[in-house]
């Protein structure tokens, strides 16, 4: 069993068998990209299906090379989360799709073969896993937010709903006018159609100053202020993502040492049983 572990181990640790699911999966991307041309289905869908049934098979020989590698404990294969999303994912590809009501969304869920592409790339794996570690710190920020939306979209109705019912008319309108100033589209527009009243010789005359400080406010607060929270709490949850991936980095790398010395030693062994035999063997030869 140790033998059949660390043969796996060396194969799924070894660039080529990194290189080639690596193929794999472009070649996967590219199938599922060219199935959304009904020409190029009707014409090659015996191959194109052939295509995906091998590299579906390969992705299931992968997945059973990485739990024999853990050897007596092959739950250690599902202990790392990636692991695990490799899994999910050529465990739905595995679902026979046949003709049941479900077949658009099997095929929508085989795009996600795509995103095994992250596993991959560490620094990818190092984005994802601190936007993943920084959703619960991100959970406040989106209530924060939630409030501000709340507060200024109820003053914008009191302030602007008469005037411009299109854009104040009620809360929810307040609400997605508020998203379209939060990214900065076309807010500018918005505010000045609050901002100046007729167009006199000479230019436009303003005729309240609450529709500027009102816009002006909200997009510092909630496009300055707010948004900066949100990085400096992804950078924050990068940086231990980052150590954490150094710690696991070692780990690998003290376990290929430990692999490397125990094949050695079987290998000094070997040499000297071996050797041992060929003493026998010259030591029989008189004798006969």
């Amino acid at each position: 069993m140790k033998s059949i572990s660390l043969v796996a181990s060396r194969v799924t640790r070894s660039r080529h068998f990194t290189r080639l699911i690596f193929i794999l999966i472009l070649l996967s991307a590219v199938i599922i990209g060219l199935e959304t041309y009904p020409g190029i289905i009707s014409q090659h869908r015996d191959l194109l299906h052939l295509a995906d049934r091998v590299i579906i098979l390969l992705f299931t020989v992968e997945i059973i090379l990485k739990i024999l590698a853990g050897g007596s404990k092959p739950w250690q294969f599902f202990r790392d989360p990636w692991n695990v999303f490799d899994f999910v994912i050529v465990a739905v590809c595995l679902i026979p799709a046949g003709d049941t009501h479900y077949v658009a969304v099997l095929r929508i869920l085989r795009v996600l073969r795509v995103l095994r592409m992250v596993t991959f790339f560490p620094d990818l794996r190092l984005i994802v896993g601190a936007l993943l570690r920084s959703i619960p710190s991100m959970g406040f920020v989106m209530l924060l937010i939630a409030i501000l939306f709340y507060v200024y979209s109820i003053v914008g109705v009191f302030l602007f709903g008469k005037a411009d019912p299109v854009h104040f008319g009620d809360l929810h309108h307040a609400i997605v006018t508020l998203f379209q100033v939060l990214t900065l589209e076309g807010w500018a527009e918005i505010m000045d159609f609050h901002l100046y009243g007729e167009v006199v010789e000479g230019g436009r005359r303003i005729v309240a100053l609450w529709p500027f400080i009102y816009f002006s406010s909200f997009i510092l607060i909630g496009a300055m202020i707010i948004m900066n929270l949100f990085i400096g709490i992804i950078m924050n949850s990068m940086e231990k993502t980052k150590k954490e991936m150094s710690q696991e980095l070692a780990e690998v790398k003290q376990n290929d040492r430990r692999a490397d010395e125990l094949l050695s030693d079987i290998s000094s062994k070997l040499d000297d049983l071996q050797e041992e035999i060929r003493i026998i063997r010259k030591l029989k030869e008189p004798l006969r």
